[in-house]
């Protein structure tokens, strides 16, 4: 009797310390600029926001072979802020993409014009 109380004992609280899993948000990711049109040298602030079920990082490409990145570690979901200033004239397409380690991939663009 001793060993099946035990035995029911040690399955009851197995089960109620095992881990607890959070239904995956579906991956998508936006992107926000705080002005499409600006001048040279006029520092423009990207805000991005992602989710998904297990974010690894995220990579912005300005399209003037600069690009930044930021790291996410797993989080399902993220907030990030950049800032770049453009140097010469033109029209740019701005991407973002969002890497998630179970859904892959997603970007979101966005034009800047700078005159």
């Amino acid at each position: 009797m001793r060993r099946v109380l035990l035995t029911s004992i040690l399955v009851i609280a197995g089960a109620s310390c095992g881990e607890s899993t959070l239904d995956r948000l579906p991956l998508a990711v936006t992107i926000f600029p705080t002005k499409s049109v600006t001048t040279p040298l006029d520092t423009i602030t990207f805000r991005v926001s992602a989710q998904g079920g297990n974010l690894v990082g995220l990579q912005i490409d300005y399209a003037d072979s600069n690009s930044d990145q930021f790291g996410t570690s797993g989080a399902r979901t993220a907030e990030i802020t950049f800032h770049h200033a453009y140097t010469a004239a033109g029209t740019y397409q701005v991407t973002v993409t969002v890497t998630d380690a179970l859904a892959g991939q997603k970007r979101a663009s966005t034009e800047i014009r700078v005159n």
